[in-house]
């Protein structure tokens, strides 16, 4: 299954029925709730669907990015 970031953009805080509404759809569940954002994890165009009013709510598929290795590098002998 992917995962979804979902937000609420509209004024003061999400609607009551966010969770109920999530829970609502088969094979979805919250991983993470942090208020006016949640992350999703289930089938993207039921997502949608469900939070169709885009001047509400943002969908957006969750991207993940590698951090660089801050470790320094030994470097081989010189010339060689």
């Amino acid at each position: 299954m992917a995962r979804f970031v979902v937000r609420y953009r509209g004024n003061g805080p999400r609607p009551a029925d966010t969770i109920d509404r999530v829970k609502g759809m088969p094979g979805a569940r919250i991983l993470e709730d942090a208020g006016r954002t949640l992350l999703v994890e289930g089938d993207e165009s039921k997502l949608r669907l469900v939070f169709s009013d885009e001047s509400l709510w943002v969908v957006a598929p969750e991207l993940t990015y590698r951090l660089p290795d801050p470790r320094r590098k030994v470097d081989g002998p010189p010339g060689g």
